[in-house]
């Protein structure tokens, strides 16, 4: 019997899965398609567990029968524990979900069959260049049967880093809230105009930049920012705070804490810009929250992250500014709410960027196929990466 196993660095799905059935909620977009998508492989007659990490320690099953544990420690710095996990699992698939070259390296000395699926970029800044650069001969070991990066972009990176094209795959998850659930807009409805963020709470996603943008702005532009989002700690959060107080801007800056993923349409739809400003320096495979802000038919207000080139054009879909000028962010934000015709342009492209950053490779589709290991569905993986991509 095939039994699978999935090892996500942070998350916790039994958590998700509560919050599902007792609060009919998602914090986390995704989470709720996952869960359905290890039902359906449990249903199928495979034994399945997920292991997060970062989550605190337990091992438990699910109603459905699927195995949710939490390693209770982080993989980079003391690996043991969450290898001592997997082995007592005896999984015999694996799938690693993050670039940990520890639990890799020791999963090819098991001759596991093993996956490799990430959402990541490695090349900026320098010094992640090098803490992962081994990770592209690692990804290219013919032991690892499958290798997928969270969008075209990041996938092209890995090829970029030396992984060659034939073995990379570029996934996503289905995208179900559209552009059409809401009418373009032609002007925004401030002031005070309204920003939102929703992500983590993070300097190098770019919060701080946001708020001196909002700082820089005071006496110029009326604006109010809400921030939907945790950091990493209770920390990150506290410092942002301290930050818009020390800016003078604490009364239009709103920190919202976590916000259910089901509310977070709406809020866009309700905001005259949703600003993505992560800084070149944050992994970003293809965030979530761009979706979310196209489908909404809010302009989107965005950083020149690589990995959102190709998907974003100035003043076309979205107003782009250099990642980490927090000047030159407050000065888009002005254009944008003082040019009704540039607003209601990059209103009226949300719809074809959306659909330009659909992928034909769904997870959980990408999983089941993988696990399969029936000739028809190896083809089907090898015509869906990058090289197959191409030829077709």
């Amino acid at each position: 019997m095939t039994r699978l196993l999935i090892v996500q660095y942070a998350g916790d799905y039994r958590e998700a899965d509560r919050l599902r059935r007792e609060e009919g909620k998602e914090i986390y977009f995704g989470h709720g398609y996952v869960l359905d998508q290890l039902d359906a492989i449990r249903a199928a007659g495979h034994e399945v567990g997920f292991l997060c990490c970062l989550a605190s320690a337990y091992w438990d099953t699910l109603a459905n029968g699927v195995t949710v544990i939490g390693g209770g420690a982080n993989p980079d710095r003391t690996p043991a524990p969450i290898l001592r996990l997997i082995e007592h699992f005896a999984p015999t698939h694996l799938i690693i979900q993050g670039p940990m070259p520890a639990l890799i390296r020791w999963s090819l000395a098991r001759g596991v069959a093993l996956g490799v699926v990430l959402a990541d970029s490695f090349a900026n800044p320098f010094y992640r260049l090098l803490r992962f650069r081994k990770l592209p001969g690692l990804l290219s070991d013919p032991r690892i049967t499958l290798v997928a990066n969270h969008g075209a972009n990041a996938a092209r990176a890995l090829v970029a880093l030396g992984v060659a094209a034939d073995r990379v795959m570029a996934w996503d998850y289905p995208h179900l809230r559209t552009p059409d659930l809401f009418a373009a807009k032609h002007r925004p409805s401030g002031p005070p105009f309204r920003l939102f963020y929703a992500g983590a709470l993070s300097v190098k996603k770019g919060v701080g930049d946001l708020i001196r943008a909002v700082a820089l702005l005071h006496g110029r532009l009326d604006v109010q920012l809400d921030i939907a989002g945790a950091g990493a700690g209770v920390g990150a959060g506290l410092r942002l705070a301290r930050l818009a107080k020390k800016l003078g801007v604490a009364d239009r800056v709103h920190f919202l804490g976590l916000v259910p993923n089901g509310e977070i349409p709406e809020r866009m739809n309700a905001a005259d810009a949703v600003v993505v400003p992560s800084r070149h320096s944050f992994p970003e495979g293809l965030p979530l929250t761009l979706y979310e802000a196209l489908a909404s038919r809010t302009p989107v207000i965005a950083s020149d992250h690589p990995m959102f080139a190709g998907h974003l054009i100035d003043r076309e879909n979205a107003v782009i500014f250099r990642a980490g000028r927090p000047r030159e962010l407050a000065e888009v934000i002005v254009a944008l709410m003082t040019d009704p015709s540039l607003y209601a342009r990059i209103s009226a492209g949300a719809p074809a960027a959306w659909h330009h950053m659909q992928n034909p490779v769904k997870w959980g589709e990408m999983v089941r196929r993988w696990i399969s290991e029936a000739p028809a569905d190896r083809a089907w993986l090898a015509a869906h990466t990058l090289a197959g991509s191409a030829a077709r």
